[in-house]
């Protein structure tokens, strides 16, 4: 079960990032918190951030915290100020986020494909 301080500790997600994807192409996300149950990412095709792509919600919900993209979803197992992992609800993958300092943050995905574990992980570079 998590608290609304738990859930606060995820400030280190909000601002502006970019990063670059499995395929090589760059990205940009933006990560704010409109509620202090709810933080919002938006992803941008540009460092305009106008027109968002697609984005995702992590939500404070009954003691869960919930990470929503699209139809996909995961539930948080673990949360701390400079971490969070994530574990499949009905998503392909788990998934953590890392703060390595102040301007860098990681983010590894963690999947299964024809028997085999897969790994990804990506570095988000703070833009504000």
């Amino acid at each position: 079960m998590f608290s609304l301080d738990d859930f606060a500790q995820l400030q280190f997600l909000q601002g502006r990032w970019k990063g670059v994807a499995l395929d090589g192409k760059e990205f940009f996300e933006e990560y704010t918190r409109p509620e202090p149950a709810v933080f919002q990412s938006h992803r941008f095709p540009d460092n305009a951030f106008t027109g968002h792509t697609d984005g995702a919600t992590i939500s404070l919900q009954d003691g869960e915290v919930i990470s929503q993209w699209g139809d996909f979803t995961w539930k948080a197992s673990s949360i701390a100020g400079d971490s969070a992992a994530f574990e499949p609800v009905n998503a392909p993958s788990q998934f953590t986020w890392r703060r390595v300092d102040d301007a860098t943050l990681e983010a590894r995905q963690r999947w299964t494909a024809d028997g085999k574990e897969q790994e990804f992980t990506l570095q988000m570079t703070k833009l504000n």
